[in-house]
């Protein structure tokens, strides 16, 4: 009758135990090299015992010209630099954190194992995005003796993330943003007018705002037609972005009008900045195909400083008041009231 294999009962000679101790190696050794994970092992003394097919294909380098040495490293960098299974054979855990900062976690299930994303330039095609796990070999007594680090290619999935993480953020960019002049829309504006007015009333910070309209815009649209009048609209955005601060943000309010929002800006530094966008705007030429000679185009502008507790839709109604009161007195200029 047929003992079961891999015991030590008895009657189980020693040659038969050692045919069979190595028996096992060769499966574990065959299921090594087979893996799809690129796998190698280094040695207490840090040299390359095992390097498996698929590391073979990934770096272009053979086991045959790897084992034996200590040039594993050179892989995955262009100077020295331990792996995380260097630092496991070395007993160096705590420098792991150096070499990877914020890029690793430690096993919570296995002691001395390691797991870590990074990006490593000296692979092909420019680099390669890899993770990669590694952890230690004990023998019989818990001594280490080694270390086994594998390794995957993450460079497709990394390009996935952040080309969707690019058009998350270009759709919301779009959401926010005019397609014409690419300033923000008036959604925005709302949103980032009550922002700043509780960052006014919590801080006691000056607050200003700017409401500007084209002069006249109609007639423009009605005599030269609405593709002219839409490079108006378009120049108009371009001079607003040439004079805001970086602090400042600017908003197309609706049809020919848009508003300006001037943060730690008190009346008086709006109304300069304002009147900047009125005689940079006189100033731009028009050629309209309809007519002979340059055009050129203006707006009134209205300035509000933000009053305590005033809130919101006062504040801006306050500001559309005073582009009025622009308008009322002949247009293309600046009108300024503090109540």
């Amino acid at each position: 009758m047929a003992r079961p294999i891999g015991g030590t009962k008895k009657g189980v000679k020693r040659g038969e135990t050692t045919s069979l101790s190595h028996e096992k190696e060769q499966v574990l050794r065959e299921a090594f090299e087979n893996s799809p994970i690129p796998t190698f092992v280094i040695n207490k003394g840090h040299q390359v015992i095992y390097w498996n097919r698929a590391l073979e294909v990934m770096s272009g380098i053979t086991a045959q010209e790897m084992i034996g040495s200590k040039d594993h490293w050179k892989v995955f960098y262009h100077e020295y630099r331990p792996t995380i299974a260097d630092l496991i054979v070395y007993g160096r855990h705590k420098e792991i954190p150096h070499w990877y900062p914020g890029k690793y976690n430690e096993s919570k299930w296995i002691e001395d194992a390691y797991e870590a994303t990074d990006f490593f330039p000296a692979l092909e095609g420019g680099g390669r995005w890899l993770r990669f796990t590694a952890s230690a070999l004990r023998d019989s007594t818990g001594t280490i003796t080694g270390a086994v680090e594998t390794l995957e290619d993450i460079t497709d999935r990394k390009l996935a993330e952040e080309a969707l993480r690019e058009s998350e953020a270009r759709y919301r960019t779009l959401s926010v943003t005019d397609a014409l002049t690419e300033l923000y829309n008036s959604r925005h504006f709302y949103d980032q007018l009550q922002l700043e007015i509780e960052r006014a009333e919590r801080y006691g910070h000056p607050l200003s705002l700017l409401l500007l309209d084209i002069d006249n815009f109609k007639r423009f649209n009605d005599t030269y037609g609405h593709l002219e009048g839409d490079e108006v609209l378009i120049r108009l955005g371009q001079v607003i972005r040439r004079c805001l601060r970086k602090t400042d943000s600017a908003y197309r309010f609706g049809g020919e009008e848009f508003t300006i929002i001037l943060p730690e800006t008190g009346g008086e530094a709006a109304i300069i900045l304002a009147e900047r966008i009125r005689e940079d705007m006189a100033d731009e030429d028009f050629y309209p195909v309809e007519s002979p000679e340059v055009v050129h185009e203006t707006v009134s502008i209205g300035v509000a400083q933000y009053l305590p507790r005033e809130g919101l839709r006062p504040f801006i109604k306050r500001a559309d008041f005073n582009m009025y009161g622009a308008k009322e007195q002949g247009k293309n200029r600046v009108h300024y009231r503090s109540a």
